[in-house]
């Protein structure tokens, strides 16, 4: 009897080996693919400012990341040439280091639409989607991006 207790744990030890190694293997993929992330943008001045700094933060923790910000509703007006933050850092540069380092910016066309705000009138750079929410729903569920709202 001791001795096929002996075999039965040698036998369940050596079949936690493989399993081991694959989820070694999944580690190391899951490491090597880079974060997807959406940032929805939907709020005053110093939330926008926030969430920008944070994205540029989560960049510098993992420069891999990939992130797209989607600007819907108030944000929208922020991302309009000449405006600038609580402080009068324009948010023009706050935009053009975030896409210099590969973030892409996004201004929901349904609210510029609402808000009487032209493409021209944004600041370079900043593509506009037809609707914010949709861009959203397809990010998260078409490609896979992590939804952070800040």
């Amino acid at each position: 009897m001791r001795n096929l207790a002996i075999a039965l744990l040698v036998a369940m030890a050596a079949s936690f080996v493989p399993c081991s190694a694959a989820l070694g293997a999944e580690t190391a993929h899951a490491k090597a693919a880079p974060i997807r992330v959406v940032y929805h943008l939907d709020t005053d001045l110093k939330g926008t400012t926030t969430a920008l700094h944070q994205a540029g933060n989560q960049l510098a923790a993992d420069p891999t990341t990939k992130i797209v910000i989607v600007a819907i509703g108030p944000s929208v007006r922020f991302m309009v040439k000449g405006s600038n933050t609580a402080g009068g850092y324009p948010f023009a540069l706050m935009v053009q280091d975030l896409e210099d380092k590969g973030v892409r910016i996004e201004a929901c066309g349904n609210t510029m639409a609402t808000l009487k705000i032209k493409p021209e009138q944004l600041d370079d750079g900043i593509v506009v989607v037809p609707s914010g929410m949709a861009e959203l729903a397809r990010l998260q569920a078409r490609e896979g991006y992590v939804y952070i709202r800040p």
